[in-house]
């Protein structure tokens, strides 16, 4: 999201404006950060979209509930990683520094 609040994704590249939501960051985001993260996780994208490749680690098209759901329920402990990367990876925005920082989440107590 944009710092003036806009919730127009400031991780995709070009002129083209994509809303960002989860869907978006988990899927269709564009960003050469977050498509090397879904290349190296791979193969729990290959179950559910059949339109994702490794050449391709994004889709062009929304996509609908059951299967965000699906792909969100998978029993993979990798998901986990996944995510926690991606996370990484949009609340620092384009400054990677932030996401950096050491935090306190993995044991279970919130950031100082």
């Amino acid at each position: 999201m944009k710092s003036d609040g806009s919730c127009v994704c400031d991780q995709c590249p070009g002129e083209d404006e994509h809303v960002q939501n989860e869907v978006h960051a988990l899927l269709i985001c564009q960003d050469h950060r977050v498509c090397e993260l879904r290349k190296h996780f791979f193969f729990l994208f290959t179950p559910f979209f059949e339109d994702f490749s490794a050449a391709q680690p994004f889709l062009l098209q929304q996509v609908n509930n059951q299967l965000v759901h699906d792909f969100l329920s998978q029993q993979n402990t990798r998901l986990f990683l996944f995510l926690s990367e991606l996370m990484d990876l949009f609340v620092a925005g384009r400054d990677q520094s932030a996401a950096d920082q050491p935090n306190n989440l993995a044991e279970g107590h919130p950031p100082l």
